[in-house]
């Protein structure tokens, strides 16, 4: 819980990047940016201080080296020196995701889904593993309820949604002489956005990031995804003009996902440079953020990866997505003990916000040395509950005191 004693604050020290990631949705470029620079400014003017903004750009190249041009945003102090600055990135991947996999496809990634966890989790050797999480309440229900329930759902939705957006199509093309704005569009098309709730939303995106199965065309989309992501965060940290201090990936929804597996990536290849990293300039990273995220449901759902018997292929997994991952997780086997990835990353602080009313986060109990943080701005339960880390307060406040105010000590 944050702690909302009042102290006096200074503009940071230094140089800091921050690179935001965004989660689920329909997002449009540059509005996670929109949302994180308004409200750290406002937590600053909040304290009196003069704040300067300013719109810079950047040549970067694209994982498969192709230019590109980055905009992003400097905030700094109006009288202080020009080299304290903050400036806040975005990775937008939205694009790549959206209107890609049907309504019948999220559903049969649900059921393997369901079936892979029930199936982990009914094994004699993890039946300590079982017993470990169900000891607290939040996790039985989990369990015992919510991924049925989701299934369920869904199998429901499957049945409806084909006639629900028929009727919605005949009434948009019915009322299209009387429509404008963002109904100006085709009736079919205007149908899928009208009818689907944001759950099959979220879901779709998690089945397509999630996918592990080489042969589909999602899996080629999640690389795509995670290299792009990974070559904005190394063009980041070796930014020669603007000399970062520090670097701090933030992550919200399926975006911490996202900013997870980029760092797990620079683990990787990091343990496989010479110099373990340094010519990467991985000590720069200082911060990993994560908000309203589903991490640890998404853990459990790679668990459907690797059968009972395939016990190499497992520890390979096991091997390739370790990054900070408990012990009580990693599958007892005589083999193949020793990590090949060996994480430089210890420097980095993560915390973890989540709310009670949002449905997709939760507190993080499948990884190792981070700080859970609870947030309690008022907000009703599903949509709203989840979007709202995004003008919280408390929420830039407890990031600036973790993150920036500290450089001043």
């Amino acid at each position: 819980m944050i702690n909302n004693q009042d102290n006096k604050v200074k503009f940071p020290q230094g140089r800091t990047a921050f690179i935001i990631i965004h989660g689920v949705g329909e997002q449009i470029p540059y509005e996670t940016v929109d949302y994180f620079a308004q409200n750290l400014i406002k937590h600053y003017e909040g304290q009196s201080l003069p704040i300067k903004l300013e719109h810079l750009i950047a040549k970067r190249r694209l994982a498969n080296g192709n230019p590109w041009i980055e905009s992003f945003v400097r905030v700094s102090s109006a009288e202080l020196q020009p080299d304290d600055f903050i400036d806040i990135h975005e990775y937008y991947w939205a694009a790549d995701t959206e209107n890609k996999i049907s309504v019948p496809e999220v559903l049969q990634w649900t059921e393997q889904t369901l079936q892979g966890t029930i199936a982990f989790y009914s094994r004699e050797e993890n039946q300590d593993k079982l017993d470990e999480i169900l000891k607290e309440n939040k996790w039985k229900k989990f369990f015992k309820y919510r991924l049925r329930w989701l299934t369920i759902f869904l199998r429901l939705f499957n049945i409806v949604y084909p006639w629900l957006r028929l009727i919605v199509c005949i009434l948009l093309l019915l009322l299209s002489p009387f429509l404008h704005g963002q109904f100006l569009q085709p009736a079919w098309k205007l149908s899928r956005k009208l009818v689907t709730p944001l759950l099959v939303n979220f879901v779709g995106d998690v089945a397509i990031y999630t996918t592990t199965n080489v042969k589909s065309p999602y899996h080629k989309i999640r690389g795509q995804i995670l290299a792009e992501s990974l070559a904005l965060l190394k063009a980041i940290l070796k930014d020669k003009e603007a000399n970062y201090d520090q670097v701090i990936i933030a992550g919200h929804s399926l975006g911490s996902c996202i900013a997870y597996d980029t760092l797990n990536l620079l683990c990787i290849e990091a343990s496989l440079s010479k110099d373990k990293g340094k010519s990467l300039l991985v000590d720069k990273i200082t911060g990993l953020i994560t908000f309203a995220s589903p991490l640890d449901k998404i853990a459990f759902f790679f668990r459907e990866m690797a059968q009972q018997h395939q016990y190499i292929r497992q520890r390979i997994l096991e091997h390739l997505n370790s990054f900070r991952v408990k012990p009580l997780y990693i599958q007892i086997t005589p083999y193949l003990t020793k990590n090949p990835v060996e994480c430089q990353l210890e420097q980095v602080r993560w915390v973890n916000y989540y709310h009670l009313q949002d449905p997709i986060s939760g507190h993080l109990d499948y990884y190792n040395s981070l700080d859970n943080v609870l947030l309690e701005y008022e907000t009703y339960w599903g949509e709203k509950a989840h979007l709202g880390y995004w003008t919280d307060p408390n929420f830039y406040k407890d990031i600036a005191q973790r993150f920036l105010e500290t450089k001043n000590e």
